[in-house]
């Protein structure tokens, strides 16, 4: 069987994948102003980390969503076992089942550069309430990133695209996106010095899967200067 590098993460039940890892998150989201009526959605949850320590810290009302059914499952599990509401979805970033103008908040950390980037942001936009603020952990190709390397990353990690930071900015102002700011920014090699990798569990791997966080590791290494990520932070306007 073929994985994807989704598939690998969801089957080694892989938290805090994104660059600058958990404690970026819970970084992040000190700095914001979430109290009991804040309406927060965590977009592309992954085994729910960030959903539950949202509900669980500030006790506010969260929604999860994610399109893999494995992550939904280790979600579903973490939040029945720890006894936290949060209310849990399975569905694509581009097309989210939420009314118009409905949430306070959006964190997405490390997903929707792996969507159709476009749709992603027409989606957050559209499921903001007025003045509500997008938090977004996403790959940024860098300067140096050339067509040859771009390609063989999105392929590897099916993408659409891979942005430059000009390019993220850009986009977020088209889908009228509004006092744009970067909070961090890093290449991966940098990152990996400062933070390396690890798996989240110390278990023999499916050929198949190990196969794949070979690979991944294998494209780190090699375009660590070339990759890097931003932490995007907007307000619908």
């Amino acid at each position: 069987m073929n994985h994807s590098y989704q598939d690998a993460l969801a089957i080694i039940g892989m938290e805090g994948a994104h660059p600058g890892g958990f404690d970026l998150t819970k970084q992040l989201l000190s700095q914001e102003k979430i109290d009991r009526s804040s309406l927060i959605l965590d977009a592309g949850c992954g085994t729910g980390q960030t959903s539950y320590y949202l509900a669980k810290t500030f006790h506010c009302q969260v929604s999860a969503l994610d399109i893999h059914p494995e992550m939904i499952k280790q979600a579903k599990m973490r939040f029945q076992k720890s006894n936290v509401k949060v209310n849990l979805f399975t569905n694509s970033i581009e097309a989210m089942p939420f009314d118009d103008d409905h949430f306070d908040f959006i964190i997405a950390e490390s997903t929707t550069a792996f969507t159709d980037i476009q749709k992603s942001l027409r989606e957050y936009h559209r499921i903001l309430k007025p003045g509500g603020t997008l938090l977004t952990i996403d790959m940024t190709a860098e300067a140096s990133l050339d067509v040859q390397q771009k390609k063989e990353l999105i392929t590897f990690y099916h993408l659409t695209d891979i942005l430059t930071e000009a390019e993220w900015l850009s986009s977020l102002k088209q889908h009228a996106f509004s006092n744009l700011k970067i909070l961090k920014s890093n290449t991966v090699l940098e990152e990996l010095m400062q933070s390396p990798l690890s798996n989240s569990r110390l278990v023999p791997l499916p050929q198949s899967v190990d196969r794949v966080m070979q690979e991944h590791y294998r494209l780190i290494l090699t375009y660590g200067n070339h990759l890097g990520y931003r932490v995007y932070r907007a307000n619908k306007a």
